[in-house]
């Protein structure tokens, strides 16, 4: 089995793998201040619900784009499973054409996502992932990833308003049926919600102007359903696109390594 990690500003997200499939998920906070021992414990609990034993485990592939947290998961999975852990960086083989002015500035997890993308879907393609930052990357006909746009996510946007607004509250990311406000909760769910959604489509439209085509858009992240299903684009959402470019990515690196 193929342990993956996926180290987000926000949250953890774990995947295990057998062979092709994806068996289970977990997703757990990102928090700098925990101890690798501390890691160690919730995804010993992950494995204990399965009824998984460290011997199944024939390797792990982490991104990671909190270097800090990275090195207490890398220590949590040589602990408790025995395995060296691959982080997906430089010197690491990926198939992915980066045509950007400085490749190693790409994210880790947008390498995945277009890794995944790339496998599964017809290019030109728009990539969105909705986390801590909403990023669209772009890949052109030939598989190649041209560049990325990125946005404050949604939830930073809304935390912004909340914290720095006294009398405004804080609200569900559900959209109004009016996108004229009535009250303060529709008010900023419109702006909020509506805002987010508007913005998403009108990238597609600059993004497909810009390439002179037609894309097949994919989407991610933790706020992809929230906030996607009210698009007028027609989008994909895989929740789990950077845990399977992952396991792309890892098959890669170290054929015949899976069990």
């Amino acid at each position: 089995m193929l342990l993956t990690v996926d180290i987000g500003n926000t949250n953890i997200k774990f995947g295990i793998f057998r062979e092709n499939e994806l068996i289970r998920t977990l997703t757990i906070s990102c928090n700098k201040a925990k101890t690798a021992d501390e890691y160690g414990v919730e995804l010993y609990s992950l494995i204990r619900v399965m009824g998984i034993h460290r011997e199944d485990f024939s390797g792990c592939i982490i991104s990671s784009v909190v270097p800090l947290v990275t090195t207490r998961i890398e220590d949590a999975v040589r602990e408790l499973l025995g395995v060296e852990p691959l982080i997906v960086g430089p010197g690491v083989k990926t198939g992915l054409n980066i045509r950007i002015e400085d490749p190693s500035t790409l994210g880790a997890d947008q390498v995945c996502a277009c890794v995944a993308a790339n496998a599964g879907g017809k290019a030109p393609m728009i990539v969105i992932s909705m986390g801590t930052a909403t990023v669209w990357c772009v890949i052109d006909r030939n598989g190649s990833m041209i560049g990325c746009p990125i946005a404050p996510g949604v939830s930073v946007s809304l935390e912004a308003l909340t914290k720095n607004t006294a009398l405004l509250q804080d609200v569900a990311f559900t959209a109004p049926d009016s996108v004229i406000g009535k009250n303060t909760d529709k008010s900023i769910r419109a702006g909020v919600v509506w805002g987010t959604v508007c913005m998403i489509d009108g990238m597609i439209d600059r993004i497909e102007k810009e390439l002179g085509e037609k894309s097949t858009i994919l989407a991610t992240g933790g706020l992809a359903n929230k906030i996607i299903r009210y698009c007028e684009h027609d989008i994909t959402i895989n929740e789990n696109l950077i845990l399977e470019g992952l396991r792309l990515i890892y098959e890669r690196n170290k054929k015949g390594s899976l069990s």
